[in-house]
C-alpha cells in the first residue's frame, strides 16, 4: 500500500499554499489505492475509520488515539490542511488573515499515529463495511465515523446558485475563495453605500456568527466608510446574545435611531429573503419587501453534507443519531457527528463536534474493551468578541434523556456587563480561547 506524504507544517505552509486550498490555484492532491484485510481482528487491532478532516473528525482521531494506544485510525480528508471557520469572522476587519487559521494533519499523524488518507470517500458499503475513495481503492472499517460538515442550499433562494455565491454574491460561510471576495467587496465598497447580510432560519453552522461578522463589519466601516451601512435582514425573531448584540449596536452604531450605521430586519418586515434578482441587487422577503444593496452577503440555509446524504445517513436534511453515542439510528457500526446530524437542541459549532467526537470515541472503546457505555454530559462554552475590547459569553450542557429522545438542555447567557475592565476581560479570554481550541484539535 502506498503511504501519503506528510502535510506540511503551519509554519511552512505558505500564502501560495493557502491560495490552491482556497480553489485560487491548481491544487494537486496525492492518492492512492487503500485496501485493508476484511478479515476477522482483534478488538485492541480494531480499525476506525473517519471521513472527514473538520473539527469533529480530527477530534475524534485525536481522543480515540488518547484513549487507546493499539486500535488504527484512519482519517479520510482531500485537503492537505485545514482553514478553521470559528474566529474567520476576523479576517474582514483584518485581525486575522486565513493564515493563522490554517493547520495541517502531521501531529495528527506523527503523535497521534493517525493514518491520514488524502483523498474523497465516495461511496460507502454496509454490506462489506468499506469505503470506496474516488482514487478508485477502498478501505475496510471495523468502526465509521463519519463527520462531513453541512451542504448549503443556493438554490433555496430563487435566482441564486453556487456560481453567484462564488463570483457575485459571496455567502463565504467557510472560509474559501467567497471570503476572499466579499472582504475585497467590503474594502471596495462605495461612499454611503449599503452592505446587506441575509440570514436564513436555523438551524445553521455557528448561530451567532452573522451578528459577529455584521459588528466586526460595521465597525469597520464606521472607520473607514463612515456613511456606509450594514443593513441585517432577518429570518428569525430571536437570536443568540440577543441580549448583548442590541445594547452595543445602540451605543456605537445609533441601532434603532435616525442613521443608524447598523439595521436589522425582522422575519415580519420581510427580512426572511425567498428571492434573489440578481440583475438589480435585489433581495426579496416573503412578504414581498425589496432591499437593494451594494454588497449582498447570502447565507444560505443548511443541511446534511453530500456525501451524508448519498450514503443513506439522512432522513430528510439531517442524519438522525441515537444520543447515547451518536451512533446513525439508519445503518449498523456507523457514527455521524458535527453539522450534519439532527442535533437539536444542540447548536451546530466546532465547539459541539469536537465533544460529539468525544462521546463517540468514548462509546467505541467502551465497547471494544467489553465495558457498558455511559450516558453523555456535554458542555457548550463559547467566550466571544463583540470587537476587540468587548467580550460576552455563554453555557450550555445537554444530557442524555433517554433512548429515541433528544437531549435536555440548559442555556446560560448572561446580560451585558457593562463594567469595563469585565467587558476587555472577557475579550482577551475570547481571543485566548479561538486560540486554545484550535490547538487542543489539532496539537
Amino acid at each position: 500500500m502506498k503511504k501519503t506524504k506528510h502535510a506540511q507544517t503551519s509554519s511552512s505552509f505558505s500564502r501560495r499554499d493557502t491560495l490552491k486550498l482556497l480553489g485560487l490555484g491548481t491544487f494537486s492532491l496525492f492518492t492512492a489505492t487503500h485496501s485493508l484485510n476484511a478479515s476477522e481482528k482483534s478488538l485492541s487491532s480494531a480499525h476506525i475509520v473517519i471521513i472527514g478532516g473538520g473539527i469533529g473528525g480530527a477530534s475524534a482521531a485525536k481522543y480515540l488515539r488518547l484513549l487507546n494506544p493499539d486500535v488504527r485510525i484512519s482519517l479520510i480528508e482531500p485537503n492537505a490542511a485545514y482553514i478553521f471557520c470559528p474566529g474567520s469572522n476576523e479576517i474582514f476587519p483584518g485581525w486575522k488573515n486565513i493564515e493563522d487559521l490554517t493547520v495541517t494533519y502531521r501531529t495528527l499523524k506523527e503523535r497521534y499515529h493517525t493514518n491520514v488518507i488524502q483523498d474523497r470517500a465516495l461511496k460507502i458499503d454496509y454490506k462489506h463495511k468499506s469505503v470506496s475513495l474516488v482514487s478508485g481503492g477502498s478501505i475496510f472499517y471495523d468502526k465509521l465515523i463519519v463527520s462531513p460538515g453541512p451542504s448549503y442550499e443556493y438554490t433555496a433562494i430563487e435566482g441564486y446558485n453556487l456560481n453567484l455565491a462564488k463570483t457575485r454574491f459571496p455567502a463565504a460561510w467557510h472560509v474559501s475563495s467567497q471570503t476572499l471576495l466579499l472582504k475585497q467587496q467590503i474594502l471596495s465598497l462605495r461612499k454611503g453605500g449599503t452592505m446587506i447580510i441575509s440570514i436564513p432560519k436555523p438551524p445553521y453552522r455557528c448561530p451567532p456568527a452573522p451578528y459577529e461578522r455584521a459588528t466586526y463589519i460595521a465597525h469597520m466601516l464606521q472607520k473607514t466608510n463612515p456613511t456606509a451601512k450594514v443593513l441585517i435582514l432577518d429570518s428569525q425573531d430571536e437570536f443568540v446574545f440577543d441580549n448583548v448584540y442590541p445594547y452595543y449596536w445602540e451605543k456605537h452604531f445609533n441601532f434603532g435611531h435616525t442613521g443608524a450605521i447598523l439595521e436589522r430586519i425582522t422575519p415580519q418586515e420581510g427580512g426572511h429573503i425567498v428571492e434573489l434578482n440578481a440583475k438589480q441587487n435585489i433581495l426579496i422577503g416573503d412578504n414581498g419587501t425589496r432591499f437593494k444593496g451594494d454588497i449582498l452577503n447570502i447565507i444560505p440555509p443548511h443541511k446534511a453534507g453530500s456525501f451524508a446524504l448519498d450514503n443513506s445517513l439522512a432522513e430528510g436534511d439531517w442524519c438522525p443519531v441515537e444520543y447515547k453515542d451518536f451512533s446513525s439510528t439508519k445503518q449498523n457500526d456507523v457514527y455521524v457527528i458535527g453539522d450534519s446530524v439532527d442535533s437539536d437542541p444542540m447548536p451546530k459549532t466546532g465547539y459541539i463536534a469536537s465533544n460529539q467526537a468525544r462521546v463517540v470515541v468514548q462509546a467505541i472503546n467502551d465497547e471494544l474493551h467489553g465495558r457498558e457505555i455511559g450516558t453523555p454530559f456535554m458542555i457548550n462554552d463559547c467566550i466571544a468578541m463583540v470587537e476587540q475590547g468587548f467580550g460576552m459569553t455563554l453555557s450550555e450542557i445537554f444530557r442524555y434523556n433517554g433512548e429515541g429522545k433528544r437531549l435536555k438542555a440548559r442555556h446560560y447567557i448572561p446580560g451585558v456587563d457593562k463594567n469595563g475592565f469585565q467587558q476587555k476581560m472577557l475579550s482577551t479570554q475570547a481571543e485566548d480561547w479561538q486560540e486554545n481550541f484550535r490547538r487542543s484539535v489539532f496539537s
